[in-house]
């Protein structure tokens, strides 16, 4: 569906999020958290929504959607508790 060369932006974007996820539950305040959460994670996702736009010409409406999906979805919380 995707050539090989765009795979390395939606395995960074999974990385990304889990890095974001990781550093919003560091502050012991919950407040903190989901500011942190929620800034750091769309700012990731319009980050790699211009990746995707640039790269993934071909596809770009079923990437953005997938990002959008993974960014919606995508809580590692359960895998690594």
């Amino acid at each position: 569906m995707f050539p090989m060369f765009v795979q390395p932006i939606f395995i960074g974007y999974m990385m990304a999020l889990a890095a974001v996820i990781y550093v919003a539950s560091r502050p012991k305040n919950e407040a903190l958290n989901l500011y942190l959460a929620f800034i750091l994670r769309w700012s990731v996702f319009i980050i790699f929504t211009i990746l995707s736009l640039i790269y993934v010409t071909e596809n770009t409406l079923l990437a953005v959607f997938l990002l959008v999906y993974l960014n919606t979805t995508f809580n590692p919380k359960p895998i690594t508790a």
